[in-house]
């Protein structure tokens, strides 16, 4: 199935490299060439959580440290880091760049080698079926500059360094022809599964995944000499992945230790690839910056940052053209088999065609397989873009294709493809306080003082500061991909990450901190006045130093909360936020206004409810808060909350309620059904029920308001 290409040495490989590596900092490292330390490539937050691990796996084991948890997130309880996307073996490669330079930089260099990286790789697997170097490079640069990587490098270290996964096509080839022998083989793809495991256990069980299908296909369709040849390969390869597993068993052993997360840590569903996107780029390309597909794009499911599903329709129609040329060949089919599997894959459990989810397909079936069910099936398209680079690389090897068909191919690509300047070559300003680069720190806070810093988690960049700090502090907070259910379920952590005011936040605070150990809040000065709603209730003078502002903690008033759990706080704050909807949409009525308008956004313009409660621009929800009209002509008031704590309220209206929905819209039973953690609970009111007093609240004595301290 392959030409048995062997060049005898590579001449033109490095060349090759240096052209993309060149292409690579031209297209996303323009921002960075006066300062390189001075912001990083990105428009998100989330490079922030890879320069935090370009720090922590060199200073884990300078300090002697377990690398795969820690308490320095999510304090005191911790983290085990190896169900996020650690990247150890990027971060111990540019450890010296990181200890010279700085982690941004270190960060930077990475976000600009891997493009390179992934282009010389696949020009390595182009040239070795297509025999030719300008239509190899081609098909590398096609796979280097795809919708994937314009789409993933602006947030997603971790997914774009993807080299190993045409590398070890490449070996699997070498060996298929008889060109590697066994033991090298093993050897070599052995390394090539370590690194990738080693990068992102997401692409490593991707890789698996995908690597079976094309063997599969191979068996279908080969011929019986090389369906020996296929049953050798793959005792090879399996090899390999023994000698893999057995080399990063450590690291198995603390992922499958008892806590890990149970489920998708992000819903396939939200985070798969568009019908439509197959053909229409978003605003990461060039063209996609035209309104009408920029209108089309914005309806894909994902966000920006996931929608990477984009072909291009001039690829598209090359592989269709060379699948017919070539439609009797073992190796067109496959590959053009290849793509289809791919492609269905990537558009997840459900077909999204602008942004509509319509009907179920294959890949709610897989996605109940272990590991796989964690990929975002979006991200799939990585293998559809290799594939339809090596069809690209045949055909523009193929010398029945005339010349002007090729050259005319060719400006059609790099139209399509080309990425968008303004897009591709974000960045973001680093600029951290100097409270976090100077002495101030040391001479505020005690070595691995726990804190809590503003913005919070993935809102802000609390991690960037941690780790220029050189890890001095703890933060019962953090931003890993996921954030820990056990906080999750506090109040003032929801508050925190959406910035929006409930009821005794000063409370809930306090109990979030005296039972997670925390001392102060940490407050960024440009920020402040965007925390004030929040922060001003807690009656406290900060101290300033450095940039931020310091809110010490009373130790008294800690200790009055200090035998509170999440539970008490979550009820408390679930009751209290539940009857400022319902007296906010018996507001509405009696005010005449039309139900069809109300919302919890419309409802805090006409003062109705406190301000920056509902600071969201949702129609009907925002920041877990729900209150509108519902298709039968009710009003539904509701909250997000776990079963535990929304229990009481159903308890409590059941009797006056038309209906109760848990998790909303399923229609709550005698006990719910499905996923309880977390979930929005919609009570919905005729409105005359909605008028009346509210029945009296029946909490358990363990649970009653008297049991908790007298508000602040």
């Amino acid at each position: 199935m392959s030409n048995n290409f062997r060049p005898r040495r590579d001449r033109f490989g490095l060349a090759a490299f240096a052209i993309y590596f060149t292409l690579s900092i031209l297209c996303f490292g323009r921002g960075l060439l006066a300062a390189p330390s001075a912001a990083y490539i990105g428009a998100t937050e989330d490079p922030t959580v890879y320069i935090w691990f370009l720090v922590w796996w060199p200073y884990a084991l300078a300090h002697h440290l377990n690398p795969f948890v820690t308490d320095l997130l999510w304090a005191p309880s911790g983290f085990n880091l190896t169900w996020t996307t650690g990247i150890p073996l990027a971060a111990l490669a540019a450890a010296p760049i990181t200890t010279r330079f700085g982690p941004v930089v270190a960060y930077n260099l990475l976000c600009l080698i891997a493009p390179a990286l992934a282009g010389w790789t696949a020009f390595l697997l182009c040239r070795r079926i297509s025999g030719r170097w300008l239509p190899a490079f081609a098909g590398g640069a096609i796979f280097a500059f795809s919708a994937y990587m314009l789409v993933q490098i602006s947030a997603h270290l971790v997914l774009i360094l993807i080299f190993p996964i045409p590398l070890a096509a490449h070996l699997a080839l070498r060996r298929f022809d008889g060109d590697l022998g066994a033991f090298a083989f093993v050897a070599a793809m052995a390394a090539t599964l370590v690194a990738t495991f080693l990068i992102s256990l997401e692409l490593f069980a991707t890789l698996a995944f995908f690597g079976a299908i094309a063997l599969a296909l191979g068996w279908a369709l080969g011929a019986a000499a090389e369906r020996t040849r296929l049953r050798a390969l793959g005792g090879s390869i399996a090899a390999a992945y023994a000698i893999s597993a057995a080399i990063v068993a450590p690291y198995v052993y603390y992922f499958f230790r008892p806590g890990h997360p149970r489920s998708p840590v992000n819903s396939p569903g939200a985070y798969s690839a568009d019908l439509l996107n197959f053909i229409i780029p978003t605003p990461a390309n060039l063209i996609g910056r035209l309104a009408p597909l920029a209108a089309v794009s914005r309806r894909f499911p994902g966000g920006m940052v996931e929608t990477c599903g984009y072909l291009g329709a001039p690829i598209l129609v090359i592989a269709i053209v060379h699948a017919r040329a070539h439609r009797r060949e073992p190796r067109a089919r496959l590959l053009g088999w290849f793509i289809a599997i791919a492609a269905l894959a990537a558009l997840g459990p459900r077909l999204h065609i602008a942004g509509v989810e319509t009907i179920p397909m294959p890949w709610k079936l897989i996605q109940h397989l272990p590991l796989i069910n964690n990929a975002l099936p979006a991200r799939f398209t990585l293998f559809a873009d290799l594939a339809l680079a090596l069809i690209a690389a045949l055909w523009l090897a193929d010398p029945a294709v005339s010349r002007r068909a090729k050259a005319f191919a060719i400006a059609a690509i790099i139209l399509f493809m080309a990425p968008n300047p303004r897009a591709a070559s974000a960045v973001t300003p680093v600029d951290p306080p100097a409270f976090f680069t100077s002495g101030a720190l040391r001479q505020t806070l005690e070595p691995g003082a726990i804190v809590i810093a503003l913005p919070y988690g993935a809102r802000g960049p609390s991690m960037l500061w941690q780790a220029v700090s050189g890890m001095y502090f703890r933060m019962a907070g953090g931003w890993t991909s996921i954030t820990p259910r056990e906080f999750q379920r506090w109040p003032a952590v929801n508050a925190m990450l959406r910035r929006s005011v409930i009821p005794g936040f000063a409370d809930q605070l306090m109990a979030f901190a005296a039972h997670h150990q925390v001392g102060a809040v940490l407050v960024d000065d440009r920020e402040r006045p965007l925390w004030e709603p929040l922060l001003g209730t807690l009656d406290l003078t900060p101290a300033a130093s450095g940039g931020v502002s310091i809110y010490r903690l009373p130790a008294a008033e800690l200790a009055r909360w200090r035998d509170v759990g999440a539970l008490a706080m979550e009820r408390r704050a679930d009751a209290e936020r539940f009857d400022q909807l319902r007296v906010a949409g018996r507001g509405w009525i009696a005010a005449g206004r039309p139900l069809e308008h109300l919302a919890p956004l419309s409802a805090e313009r006409f003062g109705l409810l406190p301000a920056h409660t509902a600071n969201d621009p949702d129609p009907r929800t925002s920041n877990g808060l729900f209150l509108g009209a519902l298709p039968d002509g009710t009003v539904g008031v509701g909250v997000v909350g776990t079963w535990a704590g929304l229990a009481p309220i159903a308890a409590r209206y059941r009797a006056v309620a038309a209906r109760i929905y848990f998790p909303y819209p399923h229609v709550l039973g005698a006990q719910p059904r499905g996923d309880t953690f977390m979930r929005l609970m919609v009570v919905a009111f005729s409105r005359a029920a909605l008028a009346a007093s509210a029945p009296p609240l029946n909490a358990p004595p363990s649970e009653a308001p008297s049991a908790l301290p007298a508000p602040r």
